[in-house]
């Protein structure tokens, strides 16, 4: 049951950022493109990982990948728009030590949200873990595990698409299932630590105290106090999903003007409501 409640948050979890694979790699075979080849990848365990062009369906998708164990058994296999072997392939995903598989399909095409990036397995047996959103696999943080980063977006808490505030997430394949360690990360995500998905950098340096102040007097170029409120509202949900509630509550009165204060509370907390409702729980009379 916790397995399966953790599964389904992680598939809420939708980057605003381009997919990886629709920008980079040599295994990506797109609609878009006329003269698509076959591509294969064969993985340190004997298995093979395949993009390639095939006629368009009813849906107009015109691109497959294929999965095969080291037998030649096919294990996966799935249609898109667009299709891609994701460069993690191959690498250890779920921490068990083997080799895996990341593939990525386009199932709706033309937005980057609309790609899901199947977890394949091959030990014990062959099987499709679960199907993840735009990720950054990360192996550098902590050698010898993987970690999963996704960033949840929040474009109904944004004025226009170009600025929109997200939350860093980070999950780990664990014995006991697919666990969100956050927590583990929080300091070093709200200290702008962090690279990455993770890197909060930009938003904690546009949120200096001037910009502040001029947020909440209405004063300076009205493009600037769009920056820092954005910039606000990413941090106060980092906070947020971080349990830093006080610290969040106090953002608030350092960027927003007093009028708009409890306005911007209730804009937050219905996000969080609908996102996560058992976070919401947690908020409790959170002003």
């Amino acid at each position: 049951m916790l397995f399966r409640a953790l599964l389904a948050a992680s598939l809420l979890l939708v980057s605003r950022a381009p997919s990886a694979l629709s920008l980079q790699g040599e295994f990506v075979c797109r609609q878009s493109t006329q003269n698509n080849q076959s591509l294969s990848r064969t993985l340190a365990n004997g298995a093979s990982v395949t993009v390639r062009p095939v006629a368009a369906n009813s849906l107009q998708q015109t691109c497959e990948v294929i999965v095969r164990d080291r037998n030649g058994k096919t294990v996966f296999e799935d249609r898109g728009f667009n299709t891609g072997i994701e460069p993690a392939s191959g690498r250890d995903i779920d921490n068990d030590g083997q080799p895996d598989a990341v593939v990525g399909v386009d199932t709706i095409g033309g937005t980057p949200g609309s790609w899901e990036f199947p977890v394949i397995p091959f030990a014990p047996s062959s099987r499709v873990l679960l199907k993840l959103p735009h990720a950054k696999f990360d192996f550098e943080t902590k050698p010898g595990k993987t970690l999963i980063w996704t960033a949840a977006s929040f474009e109904n808490l944004s004025h226009g698409a170009a600025d929109i505030p997200t939350v860093a997430t980070v999950h780990e394949f664990r014995p006991s299932g697919f666990i969100d360690v956050t927590p583990d990360y929080c300091k070093a995500l709200l200290s702008g630590e962090l690279m990455g998905l993770g890197n909060l950098r930009a938003a904690l340096r546009t949120l200096s105290r001037q910009a502040k102040l001029d947020s909440r007097t209405d004063a300076g170029r009205p493009e600037d106090r769009e920056d820092t409120r954005v910039a606000g509202t990413t941090v106060v949900l980092q906070q947020i999903y971080c349990g830093q509630f006080d610290e969040a509550s106090r953002l608030v009165l350092e960027v927003w003007p007093s009028q708009e204060q409890s306005r911007v509370r209730k804009d937050i907390r219905d996000a969080i409501v609908d996102r996560w409702p058992d976070l919401a729980k947690r908020l409790g009379a959170w002003n």
